[in-house]
């Protein structure tokens, strides 16, 4: 009510009363105040200086906020570009590492502000929780930049996948090589057992299937009398001991492996 004709701040008004200060948030009856009674106002000193207190720490708060609102700003707008980079890098691609060493470099920028504003309550509460996102970022941009300088794994792979192929082309090949004298050794023990005219005539169909490829081929048997021939017989007697003390007669067989 005195704000006004006296010009003082009602937190610095200082109220007196039979020379007792009186409380200035008390009513004026309890205090024994009657009509025409007389009261002093002073200006009170350690009053307007609390407030002032007062007033600068809000102010000092307020500004903190402020502050630590626009940082938050900056640092979501510096995460969308780290969420970017991981998703480029994860997937095989490649980031310019001067981006990566820029985004960096920006984010603990935005650290060193966030070290320079100080706050109590809830303000420090949101610049604590503000230092934590920065540095998650950093230190996944430290992630992200080790695996951009990785080479790629793509040409590697390719090669090691034609050195396999090749590799195994060459097992082929070697196994071939190794059944070849194998079948050819079995062909021939299959026959070994044929009569002498029918191993030279399979040999010879073989030979010519090598040559000229595939053909049909068609056995033809030779029959042979059972009964033995018969030897003239003489009737001189040096005929018959001479056949008699003769060798046995020798055939030329020819034997196969």
């Amino acid at each position: 009510m005195l704000t006004g004709p006296t010009g003082l701040h009602h937190q610095d008004q200082k109220l007196l009363y039979k020379d007792k200060e009186r409380d200035s948030k008390a009513f004026l009856d309890t205090a024994g105040v009657k009509d025409k009674s007389k009261l002093v106002l002073i200006e009170d000193p350690i009053s307007q200086e609390k407030r002032l207190l007062e007033m600068r720490k809000n102010a000092k708060l307020e500004k903190a906020s402020k502050s630590i609102s626009e940082i938050s700003l900056e640092v979501d707008r510096l995460g969308n570009q780290v969420s970017t980079f991981e998703s480029i890098i994860t997937k095989g691609g490649k980031v310019a590492e001067k981006d990566v060493l820029n985004l960096i470099e920006q984010l603990m920028n935005q650290l060193l502000k966030l070290d320079g504003v100080m706050a109590d309550g809830d303000v420090k509460l949101q610049r604590k929780m503000q230092v934590r996102r920065v540095q998650k970022y950093v230190e996944t941009l430290d992630m992200l930049k080790i695996k951009n300088a990785m080479p790629s794994t793509n040409g590697a792979q390719s090669e090691t996948q034609n050195r396999h192929k090749h590799s195994v082309r060459k097992q082929e090949q070697q196994s071939r090589q190794r059944l070849a004298p194998i079948q050819e050794q079995q062909s021939s023990n299959s026959v070994s057992h044929l009569p002498i005219h029918q191993q030279y005539q399979h040999k010879h169909q073989h030979q010519h299937q090598q040559a000229s490829g595939p053909v049909v081929v068609t056995t033809k048997w030779e029959t042979f009398d059972s009964s033995p021939a018969t030897l003239p017989v003489t009737s001189t007697s040096t005929s018959s001991s001479t056949a008699n003390n003769s060798a046995p007669p020798k055939f030329p067989w020819e034997f196969f492996d």
